[in-house]
């Protein structure tokens, strides 16, 4: 149950700090209709995006070190 929670923590704290180097910026052509994008929401699409590619970047390190290590032994 303590592994769970460190764990949801730790994604929290990876968003946050994605989410904070985010930029805010919104093209033109997306502030009409259809997609009606805020600032605040493209700050959000942004800390999101970036928290999918670092979880990704680390689930395939983990996978490659997983695999070396069994290589070895």
């Amino acid at each position: 149950m303590l592994k769970t929670v460190v764990g949801i923590i730790g994604i929290v704290v990876l968003f946050f700090i994605a989410y904070s180097i985010s930029s805010n910026e919104v093209l033109p052509k997306f502030e009409a209709d259809p997609f009606n994008l805020t600032p605040t929401g493209s700050q959000f699409v942004g800390g999101m995006l970036i928290t999918t590619y670092v979880l990704a970047i680390v689930a395939l390190v983990g996978i490659v070190f997983t695999e070396l290590n069994k290589a070895i032994k």
